[in-house]
Formats: structure tokens, sequence, C-alpha cells
């Protein structure tokens, strides 16, 4: 698989920068961030979000200090980071080289911070330290955007914590795209054994844990609301992968750009491009036409006794996100969620 992911970059890396720079606006910069529990379709979402004109996805941008440049992850467009070409510009822009980066620095900020009890306790997220990692932050942001020409930039970290923070950068025009998943097919998912793209075993959990997690994630993800409920809307993967076009035009509108971008949707399937995210699902190295379907192994597959534990743990969520609590069918016939 490596040797299938490093060949070509060069070019796959000019394809994924080619870009048209002069619309770059940095005092107006606009993330789309999205929030929510892994194993929710984060990745799939990101990969998607980075064909819209003028965007470039990130990935998990909250990692870029550990899992990119000190243990160099390999890049979405195939090559280890610090030899991709366009986080090598990002850096020497941004900080003069992947060398000078604060790497230890914001490593020790984001372990204090990023956190989802930061996001209850808001005033732990006024202090001259979070000042300092946001300014870092802002600093590599504008980078990016300068050097893809995107003035959105699509940031799949998704936790709540890392979102408030970004909310809280003078400069960013911030909007929360809150993408859910069912809990039971999210708890099946985290049960199976999964390799990352580096060839290590991604983590596990039981379907306890899975479940609290689940509820506390989804239920901090919803307070990012509050800081601009204009700027913040709610997906389900079920929806996304379903009725793709359906789901993704409030997208567009809620960014206040045209629906007429989503050519690259054709029926059930997506035209993907390389992009520079990292982290993640290894499946942010897909590319060409890849079909959007249903993943509903879990119905079959999921102990039934795990299935009731599950729901029972997350049912008032469930019900409020649309979900059918006790059914042979996982959701309610119902379209896409609207903005809440």
């Amino acid at each position: 698989m490596a040797d299938s992911l490093i060949s070509d970059n060069s070019e796959l890396c000019h394809i994924a920068n080619s870009r048209d720079q002069s619309n770059v606006h940095p005092s107006r910069l606009k993330v789309l961030y999205i929030a929510g529990w892994g194993r929710s379709g984060s990745t799939l979402l990101d990969n998607i979000l980075g064909q819209l004109d003028h965007s470039v996805s990130v990935g998990e941008f909250r990692y870029v200090w550990d899992r990119g440049l000190q243990q160099n992850q390999h890049c979405g467009c195939g090559t280890p980071f610090r030899d991709c070409a366009f986080w090598r510009d990002v850096f020497h822009k941004s900080f003069g080289g992947f060398n000078l980066a604060p790497i230890g620095k914001m490593l020790t900020l984001r372990e204090k911070y990023d956190h989802a009890r930061t996001v209850l306790l808001r005033s732990r997220m006024q202090s001259s330290e979070i000042e300092q990692y946001q300014s870092e932050l802002l600093r590599l942001y504008r980078a990016i955007a300068s050097i893809s020409g995107a003035t959105i930039i699509v940031d799949s970290s998704k936790t709540p914590a890392h979102g408030r923070i970004l909310q809280g950068c003078p400069g960013l025009e911030v909007y929360v795209i809150h993408l859910v998943r069912d809990s039971r097919a999210v708890a099946y998912s985290w049960q199976r054994k999964k390799l990352s793209s580096d060839g290590e075993y991604m983590a596990r959990f039981s379907p306890a844990r899975s479940s609290l997690l689940w509820d506390a994630m989804n239920a901090a993800a919803e307070t990012l609301k509050t800081n601009n409920p204009s700027r913040y809307l709610r997906l389900r993967y079920e929806d996304l992968v379903s009725a793709p076009r359906a789901t993704l035009e409030p997208v567009l509108n809620l960014m206040g750009t045209g629906v007429a971008q989503l050519t690259f949707l054709q029926g059930g399937k997506v035209a993907l491009r390389p992009v520079h995210g990292f982290s993640g699902n290894p499946s942010r190295f897909d590319r060409g036409m890849v079909d959007l379907r249903p993943d509903n192994e879990w119905r079959n597959n999921l102990k039934r006794s795990h299935q009731l534990l599950i729901t029972t743990l997350t049912c008032p969520l469930l019900a409020r996100y649309g979900y059918s609590l006790f059914s042979s069918r996982s959701m309610r016939l119902s379209p896409a969620c609207p903005r809440q």
C-alpha cells in the first residue's frame, strides 16, 4: 500500500496545490470545522468538502505537532508529512521551516486545554496561554491559505475543545459542521481491528465506553452552537452517504457558496482528487470515483445484548438526532437533519 501511496507524489502534490491564489483574504479566512466523535464519517466528509472550489482539506489538524512533525505520518497526497511540498512551504512561511516550529510548546498547551471538559468550563478558555496557542494556530492557518490559495480551510479535528479554541481566534470565521452517526454503528466500528495508514492498529473501545464517549463528545459539540448559532449545522452520516447532494447543499448555503460546485457528485459516487489532510481514517487516501453507500454491517453482526446496552446509554441523543430506538431500521424516514 505504501508503494502505491508514494508513487508519482510530485504530480499528486501539483494537482492538490493547483488553486488560484488571488482570492486569499486572510482577515476573513473561513474555517469549516467538523466536530463530533470518531468513526462517524468525518474523514469522508473532510475529503468531500476539500473538493469545493477555493477550499483546502487539512485533516485532523490538531495532530500536526505530533503525528505530522514528530511521527512524520503520511499526508493525504501520499507522501510522508515532512516530504510533502505543500506542508514544507506552509511551515517555511509560518515558522521558517519544520525545525523552527514550536512543537513542544504547542503539544503542552494542546494537552492542557484541548479536552471536552474545558468546553464546559468556559473560563478556562480565556488565558494568556490560550491566546498564545491561538496565535500560533492562526499563523499556520494563514500560511495554509496563502500557499493553497484557498479561502476555506476544512479541519476535521472533531474535538469540541479545538473547535472552541478556533472560535476564539481573531481573524477566523469558524463554521461548525456537527457530524453524527448512529451510536450502535459507531460502537461496532470501535470494536473492529483496523489498521492505520502507518501499519499500526487503531484504538478499540468497548460498547459501554464508546457509548459514553459518543454521548459526551456530541453533547459538547452542541455547545459550539452557542458561540454563533448561524454558523452551526448538524448532519447525519447516514444522510450524507444516501443523499449526498441534498445533505451538502445546506453546507454550501451556510458558507455562502454556490451549490453549482457539487459537480464532483455523480449519483451515488464522488470524484475525489488528492487532498493534504493527515491523520484520521486511511480512506483519506481515496481518489478517483468512490462509491457512497451506508455501512450497515453492525445491524447483522453487533450482538443483541450490545445493541440493547448502547441504545440504553445513548437513547436521549439518538432520539434527538432522529434515529429509531427499537426498530430493525436504524433511522426514522426523515429528511436530512435541518440546522438546529
